[in-house]
């Protein structure tokens, strides 16, 4: 991870107009900035960069406001602060408005995994009923079934019955032939 480059610029001017020799301490903030990027590569790292960065900027936006409300002249340095000042506040806003995009299109897909959840549901207990349906069909064929062989058993018995009373009525006319022949 590099430092970026208007952090830099940033720094070096912030520290020419309190008067400090710049190249060294850009030298130092440099290395360590990439000395912490090196230890632990992590968000809690940047927002620590980040709050630094802007306090610093605060500051010396506060010092340069100052500056303009007493009527001084503002040097090259200052209004390059100010620049980069106005770019961090754009850079804040392009960001909020990003992490506003992404939370609405987050919160819409959530809405829509909740809305095939529910269709998911709906149409998951709509198969369930289906089933129970299908079920009761079944037992109720089930029933027919029964039936059916409830009566063929009945057919079987009363078919039993009427070749038992055939048999009983050729028994009877063969005695009652019998005996009419005997008495001819």
């Amino acid at each position: 991870m590099n430092c970026p480059v208007y952090i830099l610029l940033f720094v070096r001017n912030l520290l020419e107009i309190e008067g400090y020799d710049a190249s060294k301490l850009i030298v130092v903030f440099y290395k360590s900035f990439e000395n912490f990027s090196k230890v632990k590569k992590n968000r809690l790292n940047m927002e620590v960069i980040t709050t630094l960065i802007d306090t610093i900027i605060r500051e010396a936006f506060e010092r340069i406001i100052n500056k303009i409300k007493e009527g001084k002249k503002l040097s090259d340095a200052e209004v390059q602060l100010l620049i980069i000042s106005q770019m961090r506040k754009d850079q804040e806003s392009i960001a909020k408005s990003l992490e506003d995009f992404k939370n609405d299109t987050n919160r819409r897909f959530n809405e829509m995994d909740k809305k095939i959840d529910d269709l998911k549901n709906y149409v998951e207990k709509r198969f369930e009923q289906v089933e129970k349906r299908f079920e009761q069909i079944d037992k109720r064929f089930e029933q027919v079934d029964k039936r059916f062989e409830q009566v063929d058993k009945r057919f079987e018995s009363i078919e039993e019955e009427i070749k038992f009373l055939r048999r009983e009525i050729s028994s009877i006319k063969s005695d009652i032939i019998n005996l009419l022949k005997e008495k001819i």
